[in-house]
């Protein structure tokens, strides 16, 4: 009796796992890579936490991206950058205060976004594929080299989900492979209507 009550479990097991495993389909590489390539525009919340021998900073904010009016980062309630025009479009919410500054003054908050990782995918001579399984979650790992003289951003790793293809984690390594910075993506949403002046510096986006 007892053994035809484990067969029995084990047979009822088996069946939920193929529905399970069929209701959440693994893609492949390729068709994760498209995916973030061919998105038009998508919102998110961003949390960057950077880390080093002197001290621990904690970054919240909110990334809103059209591939064709460009990038606006919300930087907690104080600060606004609009990525646009080979410039960096920045305002002091608190003073009311707008300024500009050089597109290379700021190489992190630029590269948090998901379309600056894809643009290096296919630029980058070193790029590395892997899978990991984090809370039960599949996740794509791609690797790749950062371009430039910045010892403290010299590799990352973006973490996508498997099922669904949206991006997760960032991690930032330097020079010596110490994870640096570590970026979560919460709540994305992909191709969403964005307007245009949502991406002028005086605009506020509710």
């Amino acid at each position: 009796m007892y053994k035809k009550l484990l067969s029995i479990f084990i047979m009822c097991f088996a069946v939920i796992f193929v529905f399970v495993s069929c209701g959440k389909k693994i893609k492949n590489t390729e068709e994760i890579i498209n995916y973030l390539k061919d998105l038009d525009s998508y919102s998110c919340n961003v949390n960057i936490r950077i880390e080093n021998d002197k001290q621990k900073i904690n970054y919240t904010g909110k990334q809103l991206y059209n591939k064709k009016y460009g990038k606006r980062f919300e930087l907690g309630k104080d600060r606004l950058f609009i990525y646009k025009q080979n410039k960096i479009f920045a305002s002091d919410l608190s003073s009311g205060s707008n300024y500009n500054i050089d597109e290379d003054f700021d190489s992190l908050f630029k590269f948090c976004f998901i379309d600056e990782y894809v643009s290096l995918i296919y630029t980058n001579e070193r790029v590395d594929n892997s899978f990991k399984n984090i809370y039960n979650e599949k996740y794509q790992v791609i690797s790749l080299d950062i371009p430039g003289n910045n010892k403290n951003m010299c590799k990352a790793e973006l973490y996508i989900n498997a099922v669904s293809s949206v991006p997760r984690f960032l991690m930032i390594y330097n020079s010596n492979g110490e994870k640096m910075v570590n970026v979560e993506y919460t709540d994305f949403k992909s191709n969403i209507e964005l307007k245009k002046d949502i991406f002028d510096i005086g605009t506020v986006y509710k």
